[in-house]
């Protein structure tokens, strides 16, 4: 009988909500372990109560983007500007320095437009490039109708890529893909159609 009760107390122990809860979650825990992980991940600041914040390097992020090349600038464009008294070597060295800010500014606008532009305006901007010329916005519109069911959002995607430069369209609605884009999408590791 003593063994009755003392098992009696372990289950009402065992069956508290406490318990029950840190079973519950640790289940849940380990069955969405992946998910969890990938968000934990994306995250990249935290607020705590009492205002304090926790950030965290998105290390993995900025190390594939380290990888990728450079944007092409052109060296045989001449720095304007510059005084007219400057010996050659120190023009070169100026003009070095300048084009070497411009790539660093390519490299922070292209990780920008990577990290903010959504996964379908890149795909319509890879579909753009793709076409063997240029496209009117109601062949746009008639192709990703099926795929992107909102005219208002079809219609944000036009607008984020002509905000950006990486598309223009002329005053008869023919919708081009400027070399800002074609770059971007070199620069995103997307091989250019053949």
């Amino acid at each position: 009988m003593d063994y009755a009760n003392l098992i009696l107390e372990y289950l009402k122990v065992l069956l508290t909500a406490p318990v029950l809860f840190s079973l519950l979650a640790v289940w849940f825990i380990t069955l969405f372990r992946e998910d969890i992980k990938a968000l934990i991940l994306r995250i990249a600041k935290i607020k705590l109560p009492g205002g304090t914040e926790v950030s965290t390097p998105q290390s993995n992020q900025l190390a594939t983007e380290e990888q990728k090349p450079a944007p092409r600038i052109d060296n045989q464009v001449a720095v304007a500007g510059l005084p007219a008294d400057l010996a050659p070597q120190q023009r070169q060295a100026v003009e070095q320095l300048i084009r070497s800010h411009i790539a660093t500014a390519y490299i922070w606008e292209y990780r920008y437009l990577n990290y903010f532009l959504v996964r379908g305006t890149q795909l319509v901007l890879d579909w753009l490039i793709g076409l063997p010329q240029a496209t009117t916005y109601m062949h746009y519109d008639s192709v990703w109708l099926p795929i992107i069911p909102s005219a208002n959002e079809r219609q944000a995607i036009i607008n984020a890529l002509q905000t950006h430069h990486l598309i223009q369209q002329d005053t008869s609605g023919m919708i081009i893909v400027t070399p800002k884009g074609r770059e971007y999408q070199v620069w995103r590791g997307v091989l250019p159609p053949l």
